[in-house]
């Protein structure tokens, strides 16, 4: 049992120590949480490193460490050091991860878009639901929409288009449902007028409201 916490103390700690970050021990944080306004003394206000630096202060109370001139400029200047490599480790993640979106919508452009497919915008409670489909009728069905609003010709790549163009409205990251803003409003507006009003009969289950004026 004792080898077996000794194993995850460890691991915790290698974890801790890849991420920059210096590994207190549960039954040390109550030591420097006591000391945490005596270091802030020694930190420039409005220091981004301020965190990684108290980190250091911390390891010079868990090890003795005599706090002086001296070591008070290591403590700024190496949690300084740690503040920037996080940071750019950070930056380098997100531009991973940018890349790889940008790649799975590239391959998806180009696999997956289908010819007759439609984008259709329904509304189920208060939020409205951009998505795409070939067989129409059978994925309202499955939906069971409160009420579709507009729908227009397209597939993958125009459904993530208009994501993009409606981001700041997006309910949650990554989500296909949406709040409905006064630029999405004014998008259905245009492709009812433009495509005509969807027909309701594969509405199936409805709470009876019209959040649009019709526009004819």
């Amino acid at each position: 049992m004792a080898q077996a916490i000794r194993t995850v103390s460890t691991s915790k700690e290698n974890w801790q120590m890849s991420q920059g970050k210096p590994f207190i021990p549960q039954h040390d944080r109550r030591l420097t949480q006591a000391a945490w306004n005596k270091y802030l003394k020694h930190i420039p206000p409005g220091d981004p490193a301020k965190l990684m630096i108290l980190g250091i202060f911390r390891e010079y109370e868990l090890g003795g460490i005599e706090v002086n001139e001296e070591t008070v400029a290591m403590a700024v200047k190496l949690g300084r050091v740690r503040h920037q490599r996080n940071v750019e480790e950070r930056a380098e993640r997100a531009r991973r991860e940018a890349e790889g979106r940008r790649v799975v919508e590239t391959f998806r452009k180009l696999l997956d878009d289908h010819p007759g497919g439609i984008v259709y915008y329904l509304r189920r409670g208060d939020l409205l639901k951009i998505g795409t489909t070939t067989r129409y009728d059978a994925r309202m069905r499955a939906l069971r929409p409160d009420e579709v609003l507009a729908v227009e010709p397209g597939s993958y790549a125009l459904e993530h288009q208009r994501h993009r163009e409606f981001e700041a409205c997006q309910w949650s990251r990554g989500s296909e449902y949406f709040h409905m803003s006064a630029e999405l409003k004014a998008h259905v507006l245009q492709l009812r007028s433009q495509h005509g009003i969807p027909d309701q009969s594969v509405v199936t289950v409805t709470d009876g409201r019209r959040v649009l004026d019709d526009p004819n």
